[in-house]
């Protein structure tokens, strides 16, 4: 029944390997592009028997017709029943996962059951936890907390979903079965599409997700489409002048969408609308057209700085004024004097930033009297930062200011006390005499603290 699709496989699996062959993409250096021998048939019907259940018919026949585990998305395909970091015991279960039906009818994060998991006791904890991952197979980790699983029975039987074992948010693929799954990231492979989130957007090459595009006024599935378009390595000048018109004519998220593609793709084209977004009243585009400049523009180039100081002091969204930071930083620019006016801002959020830039420059220790107020800031987040701004900063002056800062906080639950034990290791002391003969005796937690730093000097 399926052997045409596995022909295909096994000759797209060659491709693959040729196509990557020093293992660029995500998980490649795990698997290699090599299969593990095919099961037999009698171990498939064992583990079915043994478990009460029967598996999706496509999967199947992966396992006995391609290889029991090995190359695949991510860190590859998990032998069945051997690497499945799940339980096995409640497989044969109905799923109760299904996916949030948007207007597509296609992939999207499962429905969750509205839950408080803090307020459940063990039990009920681990109960629900069960009802999560019933009917599910394990068959392949992504990294962190997200496997793959298999849907193996319920009304969605033969779907392949992405679980965070951590929030327990699931995400079911576009494709209808495991194999069209596996036969897309070969395709994507061999086509030198973005694989770092594979299988989260749509597939398809550029003109069939145009295609899709242009075949509905259906806004979801136009997002969608475009999201898709962002694995392409590359667009052509007609799809290129296409997003441009899209991003002119239309509005709101689907606007946004196709810029966001054209200044990945090409950035060049997508300057002018970046700059009347920069430039602009609304909030949101503003922010958007700052991540896009962050994210896409190319390495060491400068061409946004100018228009991008005078509005520092005016803005008043902390997201786009840390992107704003972000850029100039990015482009050379020493940010100290720019960032001095902002260490006394209203909002704790915007002086953190300011600090923390201002700390990267070479000439921060000329600024000393405005990082000494900010250890005296009655934010902790800001005092926090303020001390580690001073790094390689080992003025004399300093050292009153960190007294007492140590004999307000006389546990090290916020930090402050750890990182003023950095700042201390970088004075130049080689001996307790010489900290003794620098440090006024009143400094009793400060000469504690680069005791306990000499100490192991000591003792050699």
């Amino acid at each position: 029944m399926y052997e045409e699709q596995l022909n295909r496989i096994r000759r797209k699996l060659e491709l693959a390997a040729e196509a990557d062959p020093d293992y660029q993409v995500f998980g490649a250096r795990s698997h290699r592009y090599k299969m593990k021998e095919p099961l037999q048939p009698a171990e498939l019907r064992q583990f079915e028997q043994t478990h009460g259940v029967t598996l999706p018919e496509d999967y199947a026949a992966f396992l006995t017709g391609i290889g029991n585990g090995g190359a695949g998305p991510y860190y590859g395909i998990h032998p069945l029943g051997k690497k499945q970091s799940m339980e096995l015991d409640g497989i044969a279960q109905p799923s109760h996962l299904h996916p949030k039906v948007g207007p597509s009818g296609a992939g999207g994060h499962s429905e969750l059951h509205e839950t408080n998991l803090d307020s459940l006791s063990d039990e009920e904890y681990d109960q629900y936890e069960a009802r999560m991952f019933q009917g599910l197979l394990n068959i392949g980790e992504q990294g962190c907390t997200y496997e793959t699983m298999l849907v193996v029975t319920g009304e969605h039987r033969g779907k392949v979903v992405y679980l965070d074992v951590d929030s327990y948010r699931s995400f079911f693929t576009y494709e209808q079965n495991f194999l069209d799954w596996y036969e897309r990231w070969l395709d994507e492979t061999i086509a030198s599409y973005d694989s770092s989130w594979f299988g989260l957007r749509r597939g398809g090459n550029e003109r069939e997700l145009g295609s899709l595009y242009s075949s509905t006024a259906d806004e979801h599935v136009r997002i969608e489409a475009l999201q898709g378009m962002l694995k392409l390595p590359e667009i052509t000048d007609e799809t290129a002048a296409f997003l441009e018109e899209q991003c002119r004519e239309e509005s709101g998220e689907v606007s946004q969408w196709a810029l966001q593609v054209l200044a990945k793709m090409r950035f060049d084209q997508a300057d002018p609308l970046l700059r009347q977004n920069l430039n602009g009243q609304d909030n949101d585009a503003r922010l958007l057209a700052l991540q896009l400049i962050k994210w896409y523009m190319p390495q060491g180039d400068q061409r946004f700085a100018e228009e991008i100081v005078p509005l520092l002091p005016l803005e008043t969204n902390i997201e786009a004024f840390r992107f704003m930071t972000y850029i100039l930083d990015d482009a050379g620019v020493d940010l100290l004097q720019l960032m001095l006016p902002l260490f006394n801002h209203p909002l704790a959020g915007f002086r953190i930033q300011a600090i923390y830039q201002a700390g990267k420059s070479t000439n921060k220790a000329d600024a000393l009297p405005y990082f000494t107020k900010a250890l005296e800031d009655p934010d902790i987040g800001v005092k926090r930062i303020a001390i580690q701004a001073l790094s390689n900063v080992p003025e004399p002056a300093l050292l009153e200011v960190y007294e007492r800062l140590l004999r307000q906080h006389k546990t090290d639950d916020d930090y402050i006390r750890s990182n003023i034990s950095r700042r201390l290791q970088e004075f130049d002391f080689a001996s307790m005499d010489e900290v003794e003969r620098a440090v006024p005796a009143s400094l009793f937690q400060v000469r504690g603290m680069l005791r306990a730093s000499l100490e192991p000097y000591r003792r050699k």
